[in-house]
């Protein structure tokens, strides 16, 4: 498991009231910023790190963001 897993799932035990957010994880230094959208978490991020990369995850998520449609009666239909 990565650095990054193991601080994503510390973040998703301790801010579950926050599922939904955004997070920013700079993995050297286990620091992690919250927000709305990656933007806002980039700059937070950034004025601590300037120049570090940060891995973005979404809190009670498996994935950032979802591109797609989903609909149910379509599994229906095929299976």
């Amino acid at each position: 498991m990565e650095k990054v897993d193991i601080i994503f799932e510390k973040v998703n035990k301790e801010l579950p009231e926050k599922k939904g957010s955004i997070v920013a994880i700079e993995p050297e230094s286990g620091d992690y910023f919250v927000g709305g959208n990656i933007m806002e978490c980039l700059e937070k991020a950034r004025m601590k790190h300037p120049d570090k990369l940060f891995h973005f995850k979404r809190i009670g998520s498996d994935v950032v963001y979802f591109v797609g449609a989903h609909d149910d009666t379509i599994n229906k239909r095929l299976f």
